[in-house]
């Protein structure tokens, strides 16, 4: 039986891959919703450092920040594998 994060090709379903990565439980919905953000800024745009105003806008809120960087960065290894550098800011 194939696993439902499989899909025919034996690609991962990248559309549940932030879910599966996110450390941010459903409690917490904003800083989940920054994290996600973080994710998709990296998966849409690609490798590259972010200014650290454009991490504050997309979080949302000042205090999300770190959430936001957190799902950039866990993209950034995701989408760009083992010997993908550090994340500098």
């Amino acid at each position: 039986m194939e696993s439902p994060d499989v899909d025919s090709s034996g690609a991962e379903d990248r559309g549940k891959a932030w879910a599966k990565r996110c450390p941010v439980g459903e409690e917490s919905p904003a800083r989940r919703k920054a994290w996600r953000r973080g994710w998709e800024y990296r998966k849409e745009r690609g490798p590259g450092t972010p200014k650290m105003e454009v991490a504050a806008e997309m979080a949302g809120r000042p205090d999300l920040v770190s959430e936001w960087l957190e799902g950039f960065s866990t993209a950034d290894k995701h989408f760009t594998g083992p010997e993908a550098g550090p994340l500098r800011l």
